[in-house]
């Protein structure tokens, strides 16, 4: 047998183990460094480092990464090279996520309050999960509230919901299913395709800000790389009213009148189809789905006109994706956040069948379902429309226990939803959470819960890099906290399954008898030690089917409408546009100050909340930069500090998430304002998403 230098270096360094094999499948090939014993690393108090694979669960992109541990203390995190997302890539959060291990305000012991209102007491583990069964027994209805979870943590919680006859509702304050049902539409796919940026002539995204916060922003940052990597760099534009950090690294940057990127999609579509930019065949393909005329209302002057962008560099923009091809063409982020968003993701989306450019290298490919039956691989958060409906049934008193996990509901809900008073009406508020927040103030029973260094879990990352991965997670440290699948599948007493680790386990033991991917060996504990020594299991042989069926909205040419501003008093309408702070994500990394302290990389600022507005617009208004500006919405109003520059689409305010937490710790706590307070009763016509 022909063994390559990993396989080789892996059998004579693992000899006593016996055989492994890992099969480079098309990764970089690099030493073994990750290594996972059977006993904890608190057992090997050696002075020698010791590096564990595992992955960053509930974090954007499902990353790869390995952790050093010295002496039973995690000390550094770096992207594992073997993972198919990473490739040992890594972003500055990693080091903030370490922050939260070791964090002097982590909560460390269950908390139980006796009755509404009353004081949060510190209980044992043995009463607290005393206490969560009793809520359990007594009837009622049940919601179980996570983030969007895939791989062991998805399947753990909708049983557990179902078990016990209640609702799994998923929740994120950004992405509502406008992306995911797009994808299904247009390309019926139910997970998200496999973006081949890497291998595109060209790229036009619309809104997502790839290279920063979207999505996977690590993997897409690798394919970027390789994109301008090529003889002639490739092209790039982007669609922003921001000047974000991905709208800085374009070749061309429209910044298009907020609401409005579906008109320009149409408008370049009508110029590709006028000039003949590209073959017939991919004409009559999108000419399929569309009725007659659909794009006469899309003329060159009209568009231009709608958007605030100059005809020629519309022009250019077709010009440069029909004739430097493979081209690509994405879009999501602001894009999507509009009363009229599905229609303005349709119509991007639908770019690709005009261009030719699904299911051929360098455009849209496809990507797996789960290779595990009942494992989900696909996840996004339920729409406003929704949460509207959940909420009133909490405020009835129908829902007599709610358990929320993996999201500060009482933070990321705008104000004018009342998510207070309704969970203030339910009898049972079970949270999980690592630190204390808005939504723990209102918990009448509060769980300590792990970091992802610290508890088992899996991940199949969302996009998958266009074929099947499995990511591993297995605890590096131990603290007094418990996983959340865990505790669920205690409470439930073997119902649902033992532990995670178990499940984990028998999950594992089916892939080893699929006889494929990216581990090999002969014996059962020899390739669960391959696959955690590894960070995962994958399979670069897939070859999966897409189409590309662009269908008209049933909104088209509606205009976004917005809240009515006439009952604030005196001031100026902007159009606001939060966006994902790239240090602190939508809150998720506020408790930590090396997050807190690092610099936005377009406006430098830190540890405060900035509005940013158009640099011309504000000297008409006399504003200065570091003003204090008051922001008013029918929901309410907050403070921020004045960022004026000339990057950013006259007539708007952007405003970052993930400030202004009322608890979160002593770095967090009371610092900034809170966006999301703020935003108004609109949502997207179709899915409704809030807008």
């Amino acid at each position: 047998m022909k063994l390559n230098r990993r396989e080789f270096l892996s059998l004579a360094g693992k000899s006593a183990a016996g055989a492994v094999i890992f099969a480079a499948c098309g990764l970089p090939e690099k030493e073994l460094i990750v290594q996972s014993p059977v006993e904890m690393p608190e057992d090997l108090v050696k002075g020698e480092d010791q590096w564990y694979a595992t992955t960053m669960g509930d974090f954007p992109g499902g990353d790869g990464i390995i952790v050093r541990i010295m002496e039973g203390r995690a000390k550094k995190i770096a992207g594992n090279p073997d993972h198919p997302i990473t490739q040992g890539k890594s972003n500055a959060r990693y080091d903030s996520a370490l922050q939260m291990l070791y964090h002097p305000d982590r909560i460390r012991e269950p908390l139980s309050r006796y009755s509404k209102g009353g004081n949060l007491n510190g209980i044992s583990w043995t009463r607290a999960i005393k206490e969560f069964k009793d809520a359990l027994n007594t009837g009622g209805n049940i919601t179980l509230v996570t983030n969007p979870l895939r791989g062991h943590p998805g399947l753990i919680a909708s049983k557990f919901a179902s078990h016990y006859g209640g609702l799994h509702i998923n929740f994120d304050p950004i992405e509502q299913g406008i992306l995911h049902k797009t994808v299904e539409d247009i390309f019926a796919q139910k997970s998200l395709p496999h973006l081949d940026i890497g291998n595109a002539k060209s790229i036009m995204s619309f809104g997502a800000d790839w290279l920063s916060t979207w999505v996977s922003p690590v993997q897409y940052s690798r394919f970027y790389g390789s994109f301008r990597s090529q003889s002639d760099r490739g092209y790039f534009i982007h669609v922003d009213p921001r000047m974000s950090m991905t709208a800085a690294n374009a070749d061309l940057w429209l910044p298009v009148k907020p609401s409005y990127e579906g008109d320009l999609a149409l408008g370049i579509a009508r110029i590709i189809v006028e000039e003949k930019l590209t073959s017939e065949i991919n004409i009559e393909a999108y000419k399929k789905y569309l009725s007659p005329g659909f794009l006469n209302g899309y003329q060159l002057r009209d568009v231009s006109h709608r958007t605030g962008l100059p005809e020629e560099k519309i022009k250019k923009a077709a010009h440069k994706i029909s004739e430097k091809t493979p081209s690509i063409v994405f879009g999501g982020g602001s894009t999507e956040a509009h009363t009229n968003g599905s229609f303005n993701l349709r119509a991007v989306y639908g770019l690709n069948i005009l261009l030719g450019s699904v299911g051929v290298a360098g455009g849209v490919l496809p990507n797996p379902s789960s290779e595990i039956d009942d494992l989900p691989a696909s996840s996004s958060g339920a729409s406003m429309k929704e949460w509207e409906e959940e909420l009133s049934h909490w405020r009835a008193g129908n829902v007599d226990t709610v358990i929320i996990r993996g999201v500060d509901l009482a933070y990321g809900l705008p104000n004018f939803l009342g998510v207070a008073d309704a969970i203030n009406n339910v009898k049972n508020v079970i949270v999980f959470s690592t630190f204390e927040d808005d939504t723990t103030e209102l918990a009448d029973l509060v769980l300590p819960e792990s970091t992802f260094f610290e508890s088992w879990g899996s991940d199949i990352p969302e996009p998958a890099p266009g074929y099947p991965v499995l990511s591993m997670q297995q605890p590096v440290v131990v603290s007094n906290s418990r996983g959340f699948a865990d505790v669920l599948l205690e409470v439930s007493e073997g119902a649902i399954g033992s532990t995670q680790e178990k499940m984990i386990t028998s999950t594992i033991t089916t892939l080893q008898k699929t006889g494929t991917g990216s581990v090999r060996a002969s014996a059962a504990g020899l390739y669960k030690t391959g696959i955690l020594q590894r960070g995962g299991w994958w399979n670069t042989n897939y070859s999966g089917n897409i189409s590309g069926s662009y269908r008209e909205s049933s909104k088209t040419g509606e205009i976004s409408t917005f809240s009515k501003t006439n009952s604030l008093g005196e001031g100026t309408e902007f159009h606001l546009i939060p966006f994902v702070s790239n240090s602190l994500l939508n809150g998720q990394l506020a408790p930590t100050p090396w997050a807190q302290q690092n610099p936005d990389p377009m406006s430098t600022v830190a540890w405060v909340t900035w509005a940013e507005l158009n640099k011309s617009e504000a000297d008409e208004l006399n504003i200065d930069e570091g003003d204090i500006l008051l922001i008013k919405s029918t929901s309410g109003e907050i403070e921020a500090l004045a960022y004026p520059h000339p990057g950013v689409q006259p007539g708007t305010i952007c405003i970052p998430t993930g400030q202004g937490n009322s608890k979160k710790g002593r770095y967090a706590e009371n610092r900034g304002s809170n966006v999301f307070a703020i935003l108004s009763d609109q949502k997207d016509s179709e899915t409704g998403a809030l807008a």
